[in-house]
């Protein structure tokens, strides 16, 4: 086993080859080897310690450039600073009410700098005010003090990063890893069982460096294997998805990762094939939110003609609290899918194979657990459940983070006798884990359970209704029985009445379950996060203020 590197000395035995990271926007290349990144973190670490910030320090990155990015991540953790990622606004409409959000985090945080664009340093300013210890506010472009080695190395004990959730589930959290969790991680997921990666791979994204995988995943992959990646643009992604297959075509990409919702637009959104040769693409990695298994199966279909093998598939498990990873099916394997009972994994909490009757659901082996680390099944008492029994998904190993930033007591009720207790939902067969959902998200009807992304799934697929834009949540009060509500976006080709009735008894039909309300909204109201989960908790939060407004 290769002795574990911090994020310093990863950087700098990359700095000795000729690898780095190509920053992309389309046919638009920028070049910066490790090398060239080296000496930029070298100067933005002096210059983070010029302005006053001392060892173990919290800064928050607000930076949307890849390059501002990590040149001011490996800077900071080179300072001996406690670098953390923060989501930088959407849109200037959202801005009041992301600067709210964010200074609630900072002064939690304690946050002693903001680094962020110049474009937003006065609204960071703006807002010391209710952040008593925020010091300063920099901006990369600033960062022209002398390059400087650091006067003390960082621990594989020390904090690498914080990584704060996009709030998918509830209000965003500061996940704490240690240099020594990264590295375990890094070097589990890319070890010869999972990945398998060397320096002659090459990766492609266009993942945010703000979420796990966009950061983990692919930029670090690359940086502690010393290889080529390239970075595109999150926006250009979503504007045009067939960038991402371009930049694998013109790269040679060999490893890339992305939700099931990417692979679900670019089956929806790309039409034209010419030009695209996915061949050399070895691992194309699905994770971050539930799988949806037609939606791989789709994908291969249409881009089969491009060179694309559904071998290449890798779906897998994971969460920002144990790094990135969790679990890794066989490379080079077809996605393996089982069909169930939906009727019995929702009563009786058991995947039975599906016998013909009744409503079915299509599953995907998300794998087994890491190497050096552990996965167990366990039930509403903590006893291990066997096999195809449905209950929480618990993780124990190097991977599992060192806490959430100063908040212990939450960090003690989810790190229990060495176990990450996840909030997920899930059975193993065959030792391979089958993801089900998450616990506090579970409708409960007549003292039956749902998994809400099973009706988001049932109904996604309709007609009238704009895809990944669906949210099923139970509402009322606790104790009671759940009413089941349906917020959908249409596509515009149904009226809202009959979209409703179809609904229904699409519902009605494939889970015996009545949808008490079905809220047509506007384009738009159904939030994302950059992973591509639904923000669900948020929906069901303005839902039940009666913010979400109607159809236009």
């Amino acid at each position: 086993m290769a002795a574990w590197r911090t994020l310093p000395q990863a950087l700098a035995l990359a700095a000795k080859t000729d690898a780095g990271y190509c920053f992309a926007a389309g046919d638009a290349d920028r070049q910066r080897s490790f090398a060239d990144l080296q000496i930029a973190a070298l100067r933005a670490a002096a210059s983070l310690r010029a302005a006053g910030l001392r060892r173990g320090d919290l800064v928050a990155l607000v930076l949307p450039d890849p390059e501002e990015f990590l040149t001011t991540l490996f800077g900071a953790s080179i300072a001996g600073l406690v670098p953390a990622s923060l989501y930088p606004p959407a849109t200037s409409g959202d801005l009041p009410r992301y600067l709210e959000l964010t200074a609630s985090i900072l002064h939690a945080a304690g946050a002693r700098a903001v680094v962020t664009t110049r474009a937003l340093t006065p609204s960071f300013d703006a807002i010391k005010g209710r952040c008593p210890q925020l010091a300063v506010v920099l901006c990369p472009a600033d960062f022209d003090a002398p390059a400087a080695d650091p006067d003390r190395q960082a621990s594989l004990d020390d904090i690498a990063f914080v990584q704060f959730t996009s709030g998918s589930t509830s209000s965003p959290k500061g996940v704490a890893l240690t240099h020594a969790n990264v590295a375990a991680n890094i070097e589990a997921f890319l070890g010869p069982s999972a990945v398998a990666a060397s320096a002659h791979d090459v990766g492609v994204s266009w993942l945010p460096l703000n979420h796990d995988m966009g950061l983990v995943g692919m930029a670090l992959g690359a940086l502690y294997t010393g290889r080529t990646c390239v970075l595109l643009p999150p926006e250009l992604f979503v504007r045009r998805p067939t960038e991402w297959l371009r930049a694998i075509t013109r790269h040679r990409g060999t490893v890339s990762f992305a939700p099931n919702f990417a692979y679900d637009l670019c089956v929806r959104r790309v039409k034209d094939l010419s030009g695209l040769d996915l061949s050399s693409w070895r691992v194309a990695g699905c994770g971050a939110e539930p799988i949806h298994p037609p939606t791989l199966a789709a994908f291969a279909e249409k881009f089969a003609p491009a060179g694309f093998r559904d071998t290449s598939f890798l779906p897998c498990y994971g969460l920002a609290e144990h790094v990135l990873a969790a679990t890794f099916p066989p490379r080079g394997r077809r996605p393996r899918t089982e069909v169930v009972s939906a009727d019995t994994l929702t009563s009786a909490g058991a995947a039975v194979p599906h016998d013909g009757t009744g409503a079915a659901l299509a599953l995907v082996s998300c794998g087994s657990a890491l190497p050096g680390h552990r996965l167990q099944i366990a039930g509403e008492d903590g006893a291990p459940l066997g096999e195809r029994l449905v209950g929480e998904i618990l993780l124990a190993g190097p991977s599992v983070m060192l806490g959430y930033y100063k908040q212990e007591a939450l960090t003690a009720q989810t790190i229990r006798d060495g176990w990450l207790h996840t909030g997920d939902l899930g059975y193993l067969s065959g030792g391979e884990l089958f993801v089900c959902g998450r616990a506090k998200d579970i409708i409960i009807v007549n003292g039956r359970k749902y998994h809400p992304q099973d009706l988001e799934w049932a109904v996604d697929g309709m007609g009238g209704v704009r895809r990944g834009r669906v949210v099923a949540f139970g509402a009322g009060e606790r104790g009671q029985a759940d009413r089941v509500v349906i917020v959908v976006e249409p596509s515009g080709t149904v009226p809202s009445d009959v979209l409703t009735g179809q609904i229904r008894r699409e519902i009605g039909n494939l889970f015996g379950l009545y949808v008490d309300d079905v809220a047509i909204v506007r384009s738009g109201t159904v939030g994302r996060t950059t992973s591509g989960k639904v923000q669900r908790a948020a929906t069901k939060a303005r839902y039940e203020q009666g913010s979400l407004g109607g159809r236009d």
